[in-house]
Order: C-alpha cells, then sequence, then structure tokens
C-alpha cells in the first residue's frame, strides 16, 4: 500500500510538474524543452526536477549493477532517497498542512525503507 501510494505521489508530481511544460509546447510532449527551461520554472518546480534528477541518476546507475536482485535493491534506495528530497522540497516551498503533514509521512516512510535497504546492501557485500 505504501509503494503504491508513494508511486502515486510520483505521477502527481511529475503531472504537476510538467503541466507549465506542456502548456508552452501547446500540450505536446514530444519536446519536454519546457522541463528542461529553468528560467520558466518555479523555485518549487526547480527543487523539485533537481530532486528527481537526482533519484533518476541513482537508479540507473543502481541498475548498472550485474546481479538482479542487487541492482533492484541499488535502485529502489535511489528511489527511496528520491521520495525523501522530493518531500523536503515541497516541506520547503509549501504551506498547505494536509501536504505537509502527507511529505512529513512520506519522508518517514521512506527513510525507514532505504535504512532496510542500506542494511541489506551492507550484509551483501
Amino acid at each position: 500500500m505504501t509503494l503504491a501510494r508513494n508511486t502515486a505521489l510520483a505521477g502527481i508530481l511529475v503531472a504537476l510538474l510538467a503541466t507549465p511544460a506542456l502548456a508552452q509546447q501547446g500540450g505536446s510532449m514530444s519536446g519536454m524543452s519546457g522541463m528542461s527551461d529553468m528560467k520558466n520554472m518555479t523555485p518549487a518546480q526547480k527543487d523539485q526536477m533537481a530532486a528527481m534528477d537526482k533519484m533518476n541518476k541513482a537508479m540507473m546507475e543502481g541498475m548498472m549493477d550485474p546481479d538482479p536482485g542487487l541492482a533492484w535493491m541499488k535502485s529502489m534506495a535511489a528511489h527511496h532517497q528520491g521520495a525523501i528530497d522530493m518531500s523536503e522540497a515541497v516541506l520547503k516551498h509549501t504551506k498547505d498542512e494536509e501536504v505537509r503533514k502527507e511529505a512529513r509521512k512520506t519522508a518517514q516512510e521512506n527513510e525507514k525503507a532505504l535504512k532496510e535497504l542500506e542494511a541489506k546492501l551492507k550484509k551483501k557485500d
């Protein structure tokens, strides 16, 4: 349930962040140049984009492990860190108490999951 909720939240964040870019492009996703044009992004969007970029890079690096199990664990660790970073970004920019509560909860759950994965990865070394 937690993973499904976190995945849904990440999808919502991506959709929200894509909205200004899609508006600039007439609704087309063909060239996401609006997403990389940082000057048109709000500070909140910039922070969310930075967190997602960091997460995506780390997830891809983790997937390069030749052991499929380790690759998955490394990618999931990066995913959990990304959720923590995105939660911290939204806490920095929103005053909406409902969103802040959910962001704190998401960060706490992902910190726990990240620590568990890191401990398992340590045992594998």
